[in-house]
């Protein structure tokens, strides 16, 4: 098949160096909330506050206006950790630091949104119940799970040589959240009930004879992951935007090319990195595991902040 120009587009820029990838993490709070989300400037110990046109707020500053204690302002993305760039009703936009706004909207934002049940730092994917949804992205199944405003994404493919595991997490919460590829875990616990070792993605280079990215077969959530006959069944229409849907159009569209391009070095590119997700930022990226065991009841743990989320998958469905 012969590339397109936006195939090419979209493999060049797979080999951007990974300062420049983190760079493309932030998402606008319209994205993420779908719809606009608005704060009140607040005054510490001063009658008003700068809004400057960097993100830095380096001095000296770079002054675009001077906003008025209670002043009402749309919030347009998170910049650095210290600042989110905000829009004024009259159409200047700059950045404020966060202490400066009020977060009410936000956190009033959030209730909307269905909430996962933690226990003892666990969030479990169950169908039926509160922050569990299931989408699809080309035939692919993606299981969603939201807590307090963090949501995390994953699938899951059968290479034939590895498992390979897409995992993406978007922020609307208050805080940042950490994210550790090497810290996700695969776990059969069939009758094998046995770890599947995490495979650093720099180690798999001189596998050079072996497909990294095709697919041979989709997992399904297994058996554990529904409810009894008594609950709900899950047949609604999602709450959440597919966040994982770009990043496994990438990965399929780089399978489909390998031998057009170095692979190892493709697969460096998609494989999730180390980050910390800003608020109102996401991330997406693959992790392969060890390919043992009988597949038919797994628990993939992917732990984001404070919280292990937990989707049990299968590639015996029944």
């Amino acid at each position: 098949m012969t590339l397109q120009p936006k195939h090419l587009a979209v493999l060049a820029g797979l080999a951007l160096a990974q300062g420049a990838a983190a760079q493309q993490i932030s998402k606008p709070f319209s994205s993420l909330a779908g719809n606009s989300v608005t704060g009140t400037i607040l005054c510490r110990n001063s009658s008003s506050v700068p809004m400057t046109a960097d993100a830095e707020q380096s001095l000296p500053l770079r002054l675009v206006a001077t906003l008025n204690c209670g002043q009402q302002v749309s919030l347009l993305s998170a910049g650095e950790s210290y600042t989110v760039n905000v829009r004024t009703a009259e159409g200047k936009s700059g950045y404020v630091a966060w202490m400066n706004v009020s977060k009410d909207a936000i956190a009033q934002s959030q209730k909307a949104v269905p909430t996962a049940a933690v226990h003892n730092g666990v969030a479990r994917w169950i169908a039926g119940t509160p922050g569990s949804e299931r989408l699809y992205t080309e035939g692919s199944l993606v299981e969603s799970l939201t807590v307090n405003g963090v949501t995390v994404q994953v699938s899951l493919q059968d290479t034939g040589w590895k498992l390979l595991a897409n995992i993406a997490v978007a922020n609307r919460s208050l805080e940042g959240v950490s994210v550790i590829p090497s810290h996700v875990s695969l776990n059969d616990h069939g009758l094998t009930k046995k770890s599947l070792a995490y495979q650093d993605p720099n180690k798999l280079r001189g596998a050079a004879s072996h497909q990294i990215l095709w697919t041979t077969s989709n997992a399904a959530p297994s058996s554990s992951g529904y409810l009894p006959a008594s609950g709900r069944d899950f047949a609604s229409t999602p709450n959440t935007q597919n966040y994982l849907a770009e990043h496994q159009a990438t990965v399929q569209l780089v399978s489909e090319h390998q031998a057009e391009f170095n692979p190892h070095s493709q697969m460096h590119e998609v494989a999730l990195k180390e980050a910390v997700v800003l608020p109102n930022q996401q991330i997406s990226g693959s992790a392969w595991f060890q390919r043992k065991g009988d597949r038919d009841n797994m628990i993939l743990s992917v732990p984001v902040g404070g919280v292990i989320y937990e989707f049990p998958l299968s590639f015996n469905e029944k």
